[in-house]
């Protein structure tokens, strides 16, 4: 049996997930402290049983872009028009179907570098090519687009589309306004779309102002992303959606499209549609919860790991749920991640999970219970401390 080339070659498991695999069948209790599930670390918020009990979820009203009822709501608590929206199972699908919508097999589409390793996958599995920009560090300033690369590669490549993570995963750096016009500038001039992925948008950590969403960008054709997983710390209600804007005669074709698209898989479900109006109005409140916790982890990591003269560094972080820790490179990132797993019984993703540039960092999860972050922590600089000894 031939197999589609999309998936890649078959891969075994890396020496990581074998050594955690084996460790967790013997019964260690290992400390995740990459993990990014919000269920199992008590963040949801209240009503949603409640949400979820309508009669309306018995009858079957299929509409391609999701119900009028939950688009509306959404246009009421962001913006621009229900007809602006559609709904989808999951931010993952969305760029599915935008895929589908703007390419053909072969073209690329510009992806952030370092980000998360999920886009190649959506990629591959729509025969894209996902070409990488480049994002840069400078302490303490923080992150930014290398707005040259960024040219260099989209007119290399061909790109129909540039997606642009505000804030990026795992770097958490905005978009900030001078890049947002030359990013919008260079996709009018070469006909790209912009793929903005914006859901970790509210959790602002350490930027000091200026960010705004892509969301009802007119400049450009543009498919601004969001959903319930991190919103609400629902990923288990599968909602995400799209809205789209730009100028109006490429709205409306590509509308268009994606309705028929959409129209193809009808994925979102009754039950969340339905209890989206009644659950949008808690956000705030909620995400004001999930900031605290946030604010509290990244401060007990720049506690650990601070101080004059200290080797470790934690890079600025402007917003989402993850913190990078830049280590003593005693040891590479492999050798430390997996001593880790068998000496103080932490599992951690390191930057090459993400395409750092530079060895030496890890993925610090910064949705943990407060005192599980601060144990992770503790293990992390006792156990790498141990290794300079």
């Amino acid at each position: 049996m031939r197999f589609s080339s999309r998936l890649g070659p078959r891969f075994e498991p890396n020496a990581f997930s074998s050594l955690q695999a084996e460790l967790v069948s013997r019964g260690v209790e290992l400390l995740n402290m990459s993990d990014s599930n919000p269920t199992r670390h008590g963040l949801s918020p209240c009503g949603v049983i409640g949400a979820l009990a309508d009669a309306r979820c018995l009858a079957y009203r299929p509409d391609p872009r999701g119900l009028e009822s939950a688009r509306s709501a959404l246009a009421g608590r962001f913006g621009g028009e229900a007809a602006s929206y559609f709904l989808s199972a999951s931010t993952s699908e969305a760029y599915a179907w935008i895929f589908k919508l703007l390419c053909d097999p072969g073209d690329a589409v510009l992806v952030p570098k370092p980000g998360y390793p999920l886009f190649d996958s959506l990629a591959g599995l729509e025969s894209v090519r996902a070409v990488p920009y480049r994002l840069e560090y400078r302490h303490p300033e923080g992150w930014s687009v290398d707005l040259e690369d960024l040219r260099l590669v989209a007119k290399a490549s061909g790109a129909k589309a540039v997606v642009l993570i505000n804030p990026n995963n795992p770097s958490g750096s905005y978009i900030r306004a001078d890049e947002r016009r030359r990013i919008v500038g260079l996709c009018s001039e070469l006909g790209m779309a912009v793929i903005a992925d914006e859901v970790f948008f509210p959790y602002a950590l350490e930027a000091v102002g200026g960010m705004a969403r892509l969301a009802g960008e007119e400049a450009c054709l543009t498919f601004a992303l969001d959903g319930l997983s991190k919103l609400l710390c629902l990923p288990q209600l599968k909602l995400g959606w799209i809205r789209i804007s730009g100028p109006r005669d490429q709205v409306d074709e590509a509308a268009a499209r994606l309705e028929l698209i959409a129209d193809t898989y009808l994925s979102a479900g009754a039950p969340v549609m339905n209890a989206l109006p009644s659950l949008l109005p808690g956000v705030d409140d909620f995400v004001g919860l999930v900031l605290g916790r946030l604010r509290s982890n990244l401060s007990e990591a720049r506690t650990v790991f601070g101080g004059d003269g200290s080797p470790y560094r934690v890079l600025r972080c402007d917003g989402g749920w993850t913190a990078l820790l830049e280590f003593p490179r005693y040891q590479g990132e492999e050798s430390v991640i997996l001593g880790l797993l068998e000496h103080a019984s932490v599992a951690i993703q390191p930057g090459y999970f993400f395409d750092m540039e530079r060895e030496g960092s890890l993925a610090l999860s910064l949705i943990l219970e407060p005192e599980v972050f601060a144990e992770g922590v503790r293990r992390i600089k006792a156990y790498i401390d141990s290794m300079g000894a």
